[in-house]
């Protein structure tokens, strides 16, 4: 996509001309059985952007007294997008991806259709971006988070995870910090995801979470990092070896987020109360009695489906008894090589509905202000003072949203005010 417009450097863009979502309300209204009603719904809508920050959005008619308002050297520099009759929503917020590797797995898809064990596995995406220079790594990162942005995504959460020394992985968050500065792609929330996987070069994972803790956390703020993550898994790290790294996070200024119970119950989400965390992920296994736990810990619910879909999971995760006992519900992608090669959250909003059980209105929330809130990001709504980021939709009903796939319905991406075509 390349920038129609200049209006985040001090001038103004007028989009109008169809219909509108604004989200106004979606965080304090409750997500399970929301409807477009409730989520600020204007047939005939318009959004008013100046400096890059949302000045007026809603009933076009309102949003034009409020560019009438506006000092008339500033009318003067106003850029207007006719929708004609497309729909237009708030960017969408990517809460859970990996798309810093080197090395794509294909291979491993085509084993697992021929039914046979997967033939390269994290190891060889670990081998592949250790060796690729700095430039590769930027260049990998920076083609993946615009074909993200293509799709309409206008934030990210990017982690680390593929390289697994210590300052290998912090390298890794400098490397997402310097791509995430660039135009034309998402902003990015840095993730240390230092226990991804088992790293050769220890005996075990005990010493391994002893590195990271002693070599990496202490100095993972100062190289960009605003959250620290473990994939707590059978078979992966434990309950108590997340808990100590998480703990020594939080101690460096880290907040926090977990890999919870995807392929196998392990109690993972236990600790989602226990420590508070802003974000639990995957969650296909977690325990019944675990739910409430997330409720009370106001711990967002990070699902996945596009992984479940990819990786054939025969349990997905229980949106709908998460969204009735008052858990958020945030989807993602997981972009990554190995188990959801998906950059789209469009494909994520579709599964949703298809494997969740979500409806139109629960999805768009749950790739907006739900994953947001998740990231603890001021965005995913299109209320006056937040920042101006959205997507116009080849649709015209909101209801549609999640029903069609395969395709890239984005006409066009605003960031800060600046639109993409």
């Amino acid at each position: 996509m390349i920038p129609r417009s200049t209006a985040g450097a001090g001038g103004a863009l007028l989009l109008h001309g169809g219909p509108i979502v604004t989200n106004q309300g979606a965080r304090a209204t409750p997500q399970g059985g929301v409807t477009f009603d409730r989520l600020g719904y204007y047939v005939r809508g318009a959004l008013l952007a100046v400096d890059g920050i949302v000045h007026a959005a809603g009933a076009e008619g309102e949003v034009r007294q409020a560019l009438r308002a506006l000092p008339e050297p500033r009318r003067r520099r106003i850029e207007e997008l006719d929708l004609r009759g497309r729909l237009l929503l708030p960017g969408f917020v990517d809460a859970h991806t990996h798309p810093l590797y080197v090395g794509d797995r294909e291979p491993d898809f085509a084993a697992r259709l021929a039914g046979r064990a997967p033939e390269l596995g994290m190891a060889y995406t670990v081998r592949k971006t250790r060796a690729a220079s700095p430039a590769e790594r930027e260049a990998a990162l920076s083609a993946h988070l615009r074909t993200m942005f293509r799709h309409g995504t206008t934030a990210a959460e990017v982690k680390t995870g593929y390289d697994l020394r210590p300052e290998g992985e912090l390298e890794l968050l400098r490397t997402i910090v310097r791509v995430g500065h660039a135009p034309g792609m998402p902003r990015v929330v840095p993730t240390l995801t230092g226990p991804h996987a088992h790293a050769p070069e220890y005996d075990d994972d005990d010493a391994f979470v002893d590195a990271l803790i002693e070599r990496a956390l202490p100095h993972a703020r100062a190289a960009g990092g605003i959250y620290a993550d473990a994939f707590c898994e059978p078979g992966y790290f434990t309950v108590e070896q997340s808990r100590r790294y998480l703990r020594a996070a939080r101690e460096h200024g880290l907040r926090l987020r977990l890999h919870c119970d995807e392929f196998a119950a392990g109690g993972a989400a236990a600790l989602a109360e226990e420590l508070a965390l802003d974000a639990a992920d995957h969650l296909n296994r977690i325990a019944p009695d675990h739910i409430a736990g997330l409720a009370r810990a106001g711990t967002v619910a990070v699902l996945c489906p596009t992984t479940v879909w990819y990786m054939g999971v025969a349990q997905p995760a229980p949106a709908r008894a998460m969204l009735d006992a008052g858990v958020q519900v945030a989807l993602a992608t997981d972009f990554n090589p190995g188990t959801a090669p998906c950059p789209s959250l469009q494909m994520a909003a579709h599964l949703g509905r298809r494997l969740l059980g979500l409806s139109a209105a629960e999805a768009l929330v749950g790739v907006t202000a739900a994953a947001a809130h998740s990231l603890r990001l001021r965005a995913g709504t299109l209320e006056a003072g937040e920042r101006a980021d959205a997507v116009v939709m080849e649709m015209g009903d909101p209801r549609e949203f999640g029903w069609s796939f395969g395709g890239n319905l984005a006409a066009a991406v605003v960031s800060a005010g600046e639109a993409y075509t």
